[in-house]
This record gives structure tokens, sequence and C-alpha cells, in this order.
């Protein structure tokens, strides 16, 4: 079975901001990338819908999602609208959220469906620190958490696996899968980044591994396979959803992880093999973070090779 390629319009269009590194070139970089190495013609590119309200309203409140649909229509007008301190809303922002929660969305589809064996949803803006009433970190709506859900209670599986690989904590997908024994979350992160002051988590169902500045590969493989995999198999989830942020690269600036393409590589690698032991290979990854576009591009086209070759 083949590996899906899931994006959408407004992730080459879509501006979170005149100065900020959530931009457009992210995507088009991982395709340029792509297309070089001649990756377009290995996966199923396969169009999806903008996700559902009554899907988007598993993970979110209502009250916080009619406040992003708001801003969104005033931005129309007005030009936009800070939401935190460094996320801006603007009129294509709610559109933008839920098309790439609607692809993540139809990638768990498809893969649960055995249309495809696993599936990448090249997507922005990212969505792992919005939270179930609350947005930061250029994130609104979560794709994880919503594709997550969706498997949940409407394909109808029983435990579903997030492992967060971004260079920073998960809090939003904590703040909404916390003590649902459904779904386990695993997020490593360098712990003095972004977001700052948390407590840790408390929830039985959510496996942080915060790690110190400077951290390598060899570091993060370790809590990988000594501590995540043991944790996966016994969990035995009927999905992996990844929050797949290639920001803990190396010569990415926005923390100070120095992993490689390669790593992610051997990460991917590694959760494809619990995957086929427990989850019949099924695997959904979902873009979050990555601002170094040269780093960036290398790195999403590692890890989608990896699918692609060990379909």
């Amino acid at each position: 079975m083949p590996t899906g390629f899931f994006t959408h319009d407004l992730c080459l269009s879509y501006q979170q901001g005149p100065d900020s590194p959530e931009s457009p070139e992210r995507i088009e970089a991982i395709e340029d990338r792509m297309l070089a190495m001649g990756l377009q013609r290995a996966v199923t590119a396969l169009p999806s819908s903008p996700a559902s309200l009554t899907d988007v309203l598993r993970a979110h409140d209502e009250a916080y999602v009619r406040k992003l649909a708001e801003v969104s229509r005033r931005a129309q007008t007005c030009g936009g609208e800070q939401i935190s301190e460094d996320t801006f809303i603007n009129a294509q922002s709610f559109e933008a959220a839920l098309k790439s929660a609607g692809a993540a969305i139809e990638a768990v589809r498809q893969v649960c469906a055995g249309t495809l064996r696993n599936a990448f949803a090249c997507v922005r803006p990212p969505g792992h620190h919005a939270g179930r009433s609350f947005a930061h970190g250029f994130c609104l709506i979560n794709s994880a958490a919503c594709a997550a859900l969706h498997a949940l209670d409407v394909m109808g599986l029983k435990r579903v696996a997030i492992v967060d690989i971004d260079v920073h904590r998960a809090d939003g997908t904590e703040d909404i899968v916390q003590n649902d024994g459904r779904i386990m979350l695993f997020s490593l992160f360098q712990e003095s980044a972004f977001p700052y002051g948390l407590a840790p988590a408390q929830a039985g169902n959510i496996v942080n591994a915060p790690m110190p500045e400077g951290s390598d590969g060899m570091d993060v493989l370790r809590v990988v396979n000594e501590v995540w995999v043991p944790k996966l198999l016994a969990f035995k989830p009927e999905l992996i959803l990844m929050s797949a942020g290639f920001d803990a690269h190396r010569d990415d600036k926005q923390a100070l992880f120095k992993l490689t393409e390669f790593d992610y590589s051997i990460i991917t690698l590694g959760l494809m093999r619990v995957a086929r032991k427990v989850a019949g290979g099924r695997l959904v990854s979902i873009l979050e973070g990555g601002y170094d576009i040269r780093s960036l591009a290398r790195s999403a086209v590692a890890h989608l090779a990896t699918l692609i070759r060990n379909a």
C-alpha cells in the first residue's frame, strides 16, 4: 500500500504575520526538496476537506472556536488581531487551521480504511500548542488531537498514541487529551524552551520527557527506545499519530537541540516498527514546527522517504 501525502491550498498563501517564522516558505521548501528527490512520484497525493465543526468541537470548547471564527471574520475589514503574544489571526487564519485539521483527519480515515499504509499531512499552521480553549505558538486548532478523537469516536478505534517529537512541549495536546485513557501522549522537548513555566504533567496518560539544552540524536533515541517503545508496545495503540516537528534540528535557532535529518529518519523507522507490531502499520504524521527552511526541508523529506521505503 502507498504512502499518502496531504496538504491544502492555503499552506502556500496563508500568512501568520510579516515577521513570523511560520511562513509559506516552509511548505515550499519541503515540496521543492521532494521534487528534487523524486518523491512526488513516490507518494499518493490526495485531497481533503476542512474539518467539520463537529470534529473541531471534540477537541476544543465551543466558545473558543466561535471566538476564532469571529476574529478571523473581523479581520476581513480590520486586517487582523493578535490572539496571543506570538499568534496573529487574519482573514485566512481560521480557514487555514480548519483545512490543516481536515487534512490530518482525512489521512487518518484513509489509513484506517486500509487505502494507505501510512501518510504525511504536510500542513500549516501547526497545532500542538492549541489547547481546549487557548491559542499560542502559531497554533489555533489542534490537528493531532482532532485526528485522534475522530479515529476514536468516528472510526471506532479503542486506543490511539500521539508521539510528539517537536522541540517544544505539546502543551495544547496535553490540555485536550489529559485523563482520556483511550489516548497516550508521548512528548519530548527542551525543558528550557517555550512554553515557559508549566508544571509537570500529572495525568497518567501523558509521558513527557523534558531534556536539557544540547541534547542530540543519541539522547533522543535513548528516550524513544528505552522509555517510549516499551510503553507503546504495552499500550498497543491501533494507530500512531506523529506530531512531526523538525525544530530540534541543530541548525534551527528556535531551540538548542542538535538533531540531524538522519536522526529523524531513525526515529521514524523505530515508530514504524512499533506500528507494524501493534497497529497493522497504521501511522499518520502531521507537520508541526521547523523554522530553519533548509534543515526543515531536509528533515521532513528524510522522514517522508522513510515512510515510503518502509511502508
